[in-house]
């Protein structure tokens, strides 16, 4: 359901940007409440190269900060190679490990921001050819482990990556790559206004009203588009809210169900596709409606709506493709009240990070079981879309999120 208001939108989006994290901190890091947790059997290790420098926060209440070493590659540690392993560890990294030889953080490497917050300076060697000797050429993985005040654990976790930047290969944008739709200036920004039983218009309708309100902006240049989604084909629709785009909005609204819920417009997530016929008899018979969405299930209702269940960047990755292609993309999300908000993204930039995907399992009979890791080096890319809020232009802004649900309206070839 969509129906987050903007006064409350902003406040949490200030208090989610003062401890945002990326996804790649958030994929390699674990942290364990206390009393523990099941154990894994897999592990993400974020990638550091030599002469990769990482600052990575240490709390207010931290109690203590260790580093240690968890395998050599492919291979768990035995326990009477640990040691050597360690040494080894603490040789490639710079003035990270205790100068006892115990797996406690040097001091020197705790290091204060100006505004006085702590942070472990995590360097690894700069020379590749040492670091690769030492190591004798094993990509070992190791843990920063950070220990809090009430007995929470939270260990990040890394993997030296040895591979010459020549023979690295990444797939789709490369290592930065950006996009945006045709004429990104003339998308529309609308707001939402009171209507309809004294209730706020809702973002979901304002989205679509918006997307539309841009097809029919391009159909002065591009045939493709029909000059008549917004009324007739002598009136363009505007850039901003008018008593007309008002009465455009509440004609979607009826097509998408919205409805009123403490003086918000709510809109159900899988109705967004309900506007497929409304388009089409505007457009045409080559237009259409399609909904992606986070959970496993497949269904078609005049639009059309794929659901999976392996977590949120596909749906990114569908965003990344439609911008592309030139569509814009409405994005719904979760807020840190639990409400949904519907935004459209019109721009998206990407940045590639490298990972060790690390799986252990059990193999053998009986007394000959041991455990077996399988590591393998993976990319995954992080976007940030530009979002158009709905809320006349305010509050517009580039953002990273992690979409439940992208609806999008295009016109086949």
């Amino acid at each position: 359901m969509v129906k987050e208001s903007l006064d409350g939108l902003k406040r949490k989006w200030r208090e989610r940007e003062a401890q945002k994290r990326s996804k790649s901190d958030w994929s390699t890091t674990d942290v364990v409440p206390k009393g523990g947790r099941k154990k894994k059997t897999y592990v993400d290790e974020e990638a550091l190269s030599p002469g990769s420098i990482m600052n990575i926060a240490l709390g207010e209440r931290y109690k203590s900060v260790d580093v240690y070493i968890t395998n050599s590659g492919n291979s768990r540690m035995r326990p009477s190679s640990r040691s050597n392993w360690q040494q080894k560890l603490c040789k490639v990294l710079v003035d990270v490990c205790h100068p006892d030889g115990s797996t406690k953080v040097n001091p020197s490497a705790i290091k204060e921001t100006p505004n006085h917050l702590l942070y472990l300076k995590l360097e690894v060697h700069g020379n590749r050819t040492f670091v690769g000797n030492v190591l004798q050429w094993h990509e070992i993985g190791f843990v920063v482990e950070i220990k809090g005040r009430k007995n929470e654990v939270t260990r990040k976790h890394f993997a030296i990556d040895l591979h010459s930047n020549r023979f690295r290969r990444s797939s789709g944008c490369g290592t930065t790559c950006k996009g945006e739709i045709p004429a990104e200036y003339n998308f529309p920004d609308y707001d939402q206004h009171t209507c309809c039983g004294g209730c706020e218009s809702g973002c979901g309708p304002v989205a679509w009203a918006q997307v539309f309100g841009y097809f029919d902006r391009l159909a002065a240049s591009y045939s493709m588009f029909s000059s008549t989604i917004y009324g007739d084909s002598s009136t363009q629709a505007p850039l901003y809210l008018t008593d007309k785009v008002k009465r455009f909005v509440e004609d979607i609204r009826s097509e998408i169900g919205t409805y009123c819920d403490d003086g918000q417009g709510a809109t159900k997530d899988s109705n967004m596709r309900l506007i497929g016929p409304w388009f089409r008899s505007r457009q045409g018979s080559k237009s259409w409606v399609v909904s992606y969405r986070e959970s496993r299930k497949k269904r078609s209702s005049g639009g059309s709506s794929v659901q999976r269940g392996q977590g949120r960047s596909w749906i990114q990755s569908k965003a990344v493709e439609f911008i592309k292609s030139g569509y814009p993309v409405i994005l719904s999300f979760i807020t840190e009240s639990k409400d949904g908000h519907a935004v459209v993204a019109t721009q998206y930039k990407g940045k590639s990070r490298r990972y060790r995907h690390c799986t252990s399992r059990k193999t053998g009979w009986w007394t000959g079981k041991r455990t077996k890791t399988v590591c393998s080096w993976k990319t995954a890319y992080d976007y940030e879309f530009f979002l158009h809020y709905g809320w006349g232009g305010r509050n517009n802004k580039w953002q990273q999120i992690c979409p439940f649900g992208a609806n999008v309206a295009y016109i086949s070839q």
